[in-house]
């Protein structure tokens, strides 16, 4: 892992975007970006991406799974896309179109909904080239995001969306 994040960091450094700040409310194209592994924080992001489609927003997300495959049964027929640990190089490193396509979106808003260390998620947040990034709070990743949300350690998946929307719609532009 040492060498994957050596080589992560010696990429960041170089990686340039137009940032700008984007409220909610004037967002049109916003990325979902989450850690899809346990059943039921799956459940809670395809809810709060249907809030977003229902307040007419254009919403892409992509979820990790940290298994070899798809479960087959799990995830088939709900129309969301979604990458394993096969689609990981040696540097722990997506590699797959689908999240090329992902990073190179031109988001309005790209949140970042995983609440644990995830080296890949971390890593498309990274590089994406969203307009404004939002993640949780770590003073490692200060340098990654526009905007990060703290919330106590146990915290819920739930209670970090709600903090998400709650402070993106403080944002006036």
């Amino acid at each position: 892992m040492a060498l994957a994040n050596r080589k992560f960091q010696k990429e960041i450094r170089s990686f340039h975007r137009n940032r700008k700040v984007v409220s909610i409310k004037d967002a049109k194209r916003i990325g979902v970006l989450y850690n899809a592994t346990e059943i039921e924080d799956f459940e809670i992001v395809k809810t709060y991406v249907r809030n977003l489609l229902a307040d007419k927003k254009e919403v892409t997300s992509l979820g990790y799974v940290d298994k070899k495959e798809l479960p087959a049964n799990q995830f088939a027929k709900l129309g969301l896309d979604f990458f394993t640990r096969k689609n990981l190089n040696w540097y722990m490193v997506p590699d797959s179109p689908l999240v090329t396509n992902f990073i190179n979106e031109d988001f309005d808003i790209l949140i970042n909904l995983n609440i644990g260390a995830c080296f890949p998620l971390q890593y498309i947040s990274a590089i994406s080239k969203a307009k404004y990034r939002v993640g949780q709070y770590d003073i490692k990743n200060a340098i990654y995001y526009d905007l990060m949300i703290h919330t106590p350690k146990n915290e819920t998946l739930k209670h970090f969306i709600e903090q998400t929307d709650y402070y993106l719609n403080q944002i006036t532009t």
